[in-house]
């Protein structure tokens, strides 16, 4: 790595955000300052803005992935009616070939559109003869419950961590790339002003 890039990166680590802010924006007059700083002073600035911008999107989406599964649980609510009714036989492990864990067992209940009968899940071990709530749709037939508020939560925040990391690797990328630039910048420069001040330094003609 060159000097001059070596410096710039020095320089540029001890100023403070206000420092780069004053700079990116024109309002430091101090004659030291070069078009290269007041480029690395945008960048710092605008990797700032951006990572601001990344914490506001993520807030949102995790906002809005939250209403409009809150407003679909209320929906499905709605529409789901809880019975009680009464096991017919044992309960029965469920086949993980069929991509479903848990206890199943035959039921009987008694809903205004007519008596029903299907498989319901119950807890491990239940017996014929026993009464287990079951959650029924407007036509009678079983249905799942609508998603509790945890977990409507839970993907909320798993939307907003996704967001904020999306935005932050995109960040990342935008301020290396930009970053190699500017040294490359500052390498050319030093380059070139080193073949204007090397012969006057070494007495070289």
């Amino acid at each position: 790595m060159s000097a001059a890039v070596t410096t710039h990166r020095h320089i540029a680590s001890h100023t403070s955000l206000r420092g780069h802010v004053r700079r990116a924006t024109g309002r430091d007059h101090n004659p030291l300052c070069r078009p290269l700083d007041r480029a690395y002073s945008r960048l710092v600035a605008g990797t700032v803005l951006m990572v601001l911008a990344g914490f506001v999107l993520a807030a949102v989406a995790a906002v809005l992935t939250y209403r409009t599964e809150a407003q679909d649980a209320q929906e499905v609510a709605r529409h789901r009616h809880l019975v009680t009714a009464v096991t017919t036989g044992p309960a029965q492990s469920d086949d993980p070939r069929a991509g479903s864990v848990g206890e199943h067992a035959p039921a009987r209940w008694t809903y205004p559109v007519g008596p029903g009968a299907g498989y319901v899940p119950v807890p491990d071990g239940t017996v014929a003869g026993t009464a287990v709530p079951v959650g029924l749709d407007d036509a009678g037939h079983p249905a799942s419950a609508p998603k509790s508020n945890e977990l409507v939560v839970a993907d909320a925040v798993l939307v907003g961590l996704g967001v904020l990391l999306v935005s932050g690797f995109g960040t990342e990328g935008w301020f290396a790339l930009r970053r190699r630039r500017l040294d490359r910048w500052a390498e050319r420069s030093w380059e070139c002003a080193w073949e204007q001040v090397e012969p006057r330094w070494s007495g070289r003609r």
